[in-house]
């Protein structure tokens, strides 16, 4: 495991790799949720957190690779290509944001159920939780700056907004 994790690293911090911020936000969700999931009791809260470590770390390597797909369409400048690459790129922070936030509002639900000793670890997923969905949302709003498409511009924006 902590090679693995050594492994991410390493490539998060190689010049050229195509992890970045979305990888880290992914990243920061699933642990975030990982915390939160070891505090829960009910069963159907510690399934909601687990599908949602799990969506995140899936989002790792995802992210990087539908990244790469938005350099190579931008290099070809294929318009087409670069606007539907870059709609499936803002599709993988648009996720992070709404579990960030969904995890916001489950971290409520565990707080009231555990004891003051274990907040500690709690207020870490709360702050890890904010610092994804901070990051997803800088990553939304570039990529609609580079997709300049109004209307799911709009959309977006609008989401964000009713999620905050």
């Amino acid at each position: 495991m902590v090679d693995d994790i050594d492994r991410l690293l390493a490539k998060t911090a190689t010049k050229g790799s195509w992890h970045g911020g979305g990888s880290a936000a992914a990243l920061c969700v699933a642990l975030a949720a990982a915390l939160l999931e070891k505090l829960a009791q009910p069963p159907r809260l510690i399934a909601e957190l687990g599908a949602i470590r799990r969506r995140g770390a899936s989002l790792v390597d995802r992210d990087a690779e539908t990244f790469a797909r938005v350099i190579y369409a931008l290099h070809r400048r294929n318009r087409r290509s670069s606007r539907r690459a870059l709609t499936t790129a803002t599709e993988i922070p648009r996720q992070v944001f709404r579990d960030a936030h969904r995890l916001l509002v489950l971290s409520r639900a565990v707080r009231r159920t555990i004891s003051p000793r274990y907040r500690v670890d709690l207020n870490c997923a709360v702050a890890i939780a904010k610092a994804a969905g901070t990051s997803a949302r800088a990553l939304i709003m570039t990529n609609l700056a580079w997709l300049a498409d109004p209307a799911y511009s709009r959309r977006l924006r609008r989401e964000l907004t009713q999620l905050t």
